[in-house]
């Protein structure tokens, strides 16, 4: 189902399990996209990139996805309009030193952690935030975790105020979709071992389901 280019990357990574991942995800975005084509099979879509780096549909550009992937989950996120970002990680990896991240976060967020009673999983769910919000904003490695302040289920971005939707789909790890709330649908699917679970915007708010 993928191109050349998407093996090309897969067969990249030394890591088993980060190999599988990625192949789940670029194949989960195929199929997913596919849908939006009547007749056009998952493997005939192509993609181009932005001069950020960011993919879009060589078709059209007006179907904004974002994928993420982590060891034992996948998921990828698809917009009828939105600028969208998505980011998964596993809880219990390794985390840079406290004093590293302090540079990266605002007053509140430093006070947020601060009070959390596990302070890793807290960063994590944090930094996942933030990330998805880089990836919406669309700017690659322009852009830097201190420019994003999150806001419980907002988060400020330098282009504008970014809805967020937070969720532990698995115990094992966390996810976060940033969109502009205002603009279009959201839907996001996660790929975890056997089961696919889809999140869909109904009404503004996210309703987990299984599919």
């Amino acid at each position: 189902m993928l191109d050349d280019s998407e093996i090309a990357r897969a067969d990249r990574f030394v890591r088993t399990q980060d190999r599988v991942a990625f192949v789940a995800a670029h194949a989960l975005k195929r199929l997913i996209l596919a849908q939006a084509f009547p007749g056009r099979s998952a493997a005939a879509l192509r993609f181009a990139a932005d001069p950020f780096g960011k993919p879009f549909l060589a078709e059209t550009a007006v179907l904004p996805f974002n994928l993420s992937h982590t060891t034992g989950l996948s998921a990828v996120a698809v917009s009828l309009r939105s600028p969208i970002g998505i980011d998964v990680e596993t809880l219990g990896s390794a985390l840079p030193c406290r004093d590293a991240v302090q540079s990266v976060l605002n007053a509140s967020e430093r006070a947020a952690l601060a009070r959390a009673g596990d302070w890793d999983d807290a960063f994590l769910a944090l930094w996942t935030a933030k990330e998805a919000v880089i990836k919406a904003e669309g700017k690659g490695l322009s852009l830097s975790l201190s420019e994003i302040e999150v806001q419980q289920d907002r988060a400020l971005g330098p282009s504008r105020r970014w809805t967020l939707w937070r969720s532990r789909p698995t115990p094992r790890h966390v996810l976060a979709l940033a969109w502009d709330g205002i603009d279009g649908a959201v839907e996001s699917r996660c790929l975890c071992g056997d089961d696919l679970t889809a999140w869909v915007s109904h009404e503004g708010q996210l309703q987990a389901k299984f599919a």
